[in-house]
């Protein structure tokens, strides 16, 4: 307003001028000027008042803890309007209060909103803020369709980055830059059944262990309890051939897929071992194809399961997996990974660089992983902001004391099954906290490749096709999309 008034001082201030110093027609002609200038002045002003009272966030499906976030913004501004667009044809149920509900999202609808950010953002249009998981974020950034954070937190002096794990924001750097702001992440890791290892005298270095190694312990464990008369026991379950090798391309995906490069690498030795290991272990019935998430908890619970593949999102997680386990949980790191420790988010938001709401948007952002909003116990995974976690240990030792319990279900499956856990301990807690800090690697994957390579290895797992046929289609397909 103090510009607009400037703005019409100086035009009186010419009209004078000009009335003195030229003859009447210039004048109005000066006068004419005047109402466009304060015309087009008013206009742009109500233009900017106008598109600065709304924006958009793309997500596949909405949780509990984006709604509270919103619902805090849009007190802190009450002329900000914001819009969640959901892509889910089966969004989550308002939470009971009587537990937290895990459910993942369906593949149908992680594909249907990867079309929709592809053609939105390569047109130049799209919501203001999107959910970044599945998407080729790496893609985006390089036709910079996508705003740098690492700047955004560089130039914000508001924004603390010492609270935050470093360790993660490194690791999901692309080409040095930061893209993509995660809200929460999990660890992967391998659950075993501790006492049929330490019955089979199965003792695992989970620094050093390959595939090759996993499939050998798991072998002698069912073997030895086959001796005893112990029938139905599995090294994984809840994996048919589709899951199966899905779930060992997208532990092994860097080897795989170099996104800054361009390239592919599906021929190699890594994808052929990764194909005739899922074979062996389909054919040689060491893996339960059931999906059902019951039928897995079920196995687990009887002694009936060696290992397991599990996303650690925190203390609630770790106390499922013993109380699934009866207990007797070892947990480790996945084989393969040399050592390294693998996380993936399942809430990662970037913000559109043709977003002219920028700056709202990252105020947005910054309330997503703000102290205030992450330690309120509505969060699904652990927080990026590591000043909150003991906070979140206590509630969550306070909660499960009033007899917590956890509700597991999957996307296709209608049976849900409720599960009641104990408080961790203090060690418990303690070596969380450490897998949180020794994370270093993202295991995040392009939905599109994924969908190549599920699609080609149907006629693989058939017998239709060889390993080495498989591997040369979903190569050139994959090196096509990738340089596109």
């Amino acid at each position: 307003m103090n510009h607009l008034k400037k703005v019409l001082q100086l035009t009186v201030l010419l009209i004078l001028v000009i009335f003195f110093l030229f003859p009447l027609v210039m004048t109005v002609t000066a006068l004419m000027l005047f109402i466009g200038v304060f015309s087009n002045a008013c206009g742009n002003n109500q233009a900017a008042q106008g598109k600065n009272n709304s924006f958009t966030i793309s997500v596949v499906t909405k949780d509990m803890y984006l709604d509270m976030v919103v619902k805090k913004f849009q007190e802190l501004h009450p002329s900000i309007n914001v819009e969640v667009k959901e892509y889910t044809s089966n969004p989550l149920p308002p939470a009971s209060g009587k537990g937290i509900i895990i459910r993942t999202e369906d593949p149908i609808d992680i594909e249907k909103y990867v079309m929709a950010m592809n053609t939105q953002l390569m047109s130049g249009q799209g919501s203001d803020i999107i959910l970044l998981n599945n998407l080729p974020y790496e893609t985006y950034a390089d036709k910079n369709l996508l705003l740098n954070l690492g700047q955004m937190m560089q130039s914000d002096q508001s924004f603390n980055s010492s609270k935050y794990y470093q360790n993660i924001l490194e690791a999901l750097e692309y080409k040095g830059n930061l893209y993509g702001l995660p809200v929460s992440f999990s660890i992967d890791i391998m659950a075993a059944d501790k006492t049929l290892l330490e019955n089979s005298q199965v003792k695992i270095d989970d620094n050093t262990w390959s595939w090759n190694d996993f499939v050998k312990m798991a072998e002698k464990v069912i073997n030895d309890n086959k001796t005893r008369g112990t029938q139905e026991l599995y090294a994984l379950a809840g994996m048919d051939e589709k899951r199966l090798i899905t779930s060992l391309v997208r532990e092994n995906y860097g080897k795989l897929v170099d996104s800054e490069k361009k390239t592919a690498n599906f021929t190699g030795k890594e994808f052929l071992d990764l194909l005739n290991l899922s074979k062996y272990l389909i054919d040689h019935k060491l893996i339960n194809t059931d999906t059902t998430q019951t039928n897995m908890m079920d196995l687990a619970s009887r002694g009936k399961l060696v290992f397991n593949l599990i996303p650690l999102r925190g203390f609630m997680d770790l106390q499922a997996t013993k109380t699934i386990f009866t207990g007797e949980v070892q947990l480790l790191k996945p084989p393969g990974n040399e050592g390294n420790l693998f996380f993936t988010t399942d809430s990662m938001y970037g913000i559109s660089n043709n977003s002219p709401h920028q700056e709202l948007a990252w105020e947005f952002l910054k309330l997503l992983v703000s102290d205030e909003m992450m330690s309120q116990g509505t969060l699904f995974g652990m927080p990026i902001n590591k000043s909150v976690v003991p906070q979140i240990a206590q509630n969550t030792i306070q909660s499960l004391q009033k007899g917590g319990r956890m509700i597991m279900k999957g996307a296709n499956n209608s049976q849900a099954q409720s599960i009641t856990l104990q408080p961790p301990t203090q060690e418990e807690i303690n070596f969380v906290e450490s897998l949180l800090n020794k994370a270093n690697i993202y295991n995040g994957t392009d939905q599109k490749i994924i969908s190549i390579m599920q699609e080609e290895t149907t006629a693989f797992f058939t017998g239709q096709k060889t390993a080495e046929v498989t591997a040369r289609l979903i190569q050139d397909r994959v090196s096509t999309y990738l340089n596109e």
